[in-house]
């Protein structure tokens, strides 16, 4: 059987449009629902998804319990970890070259600010030898509660 046998063209077309607005889990759940009614293969050349991603799905919809909790596309602890714990030493050196460049507010102790753009701390951890963005350079003074003494540039 194939989906041209359920659905006209038009209902097709949503259908795709649908299945490429999901994310992830929730695409191969809707391709698998799908694939019930004309088997995997059609699925698969349907929605462009992989057989065994399909089978995938298929698993998922028998045993729920096996899926993140809601609201969570992975387990806890689960996806690709983050540049910091690729690169040994990379923490400690960002620490240490914020250190000679923290000021505060003496108003308030609990405002730090560092007089570095993200792009000169990016410059000077790539000189020392680490890969790394000026995102990640974000995601890590806002991690340790550091603010930029000007707007942090955004593209």
């Amino acid at each position: 059987m194939e989906f041209t046998d359920i659905y006209d063209e038009r209902t097709i077309r949503h259908m795709k449009r649908v299945a490429e607005s999901l994310p992830e889990r929730e695409r191969r759940a809707y391709v698998a629902s799908e694939a019930y009614k004309v088997g995997v293969r059609a699925a698969s050349r349907l929605f462009g998804m992989s057989t065994e991603t399909i089978k995938r799905g298929k698993d998922d919809l028998e045993s729920p319990e096996s899926l993140p909790e809601p609201g969570r596309q992975r387990h806890p602890g689960a996806g690709r970890k983050g540049v910091c714990f690729e690169q040994e030493g990379l923490e400690e050196a960002f620490d240490a070259l914020i250190k000679t460049h923290l000021a505060g507010d003496p108003m308030n102790e609990g405002v730090i600010w560092t007089d570095l753009q993200p792009s000169n701390i990016v410059d000077e951890l790539v000189r020392q030898g680490f890969s790394i963005s000026e995102n990640t350079v974000r995601a890590l003074l806002k991690k340790k509660r550091f603010a930029s003494a000007s707007p942090l540039r955004r593209r």
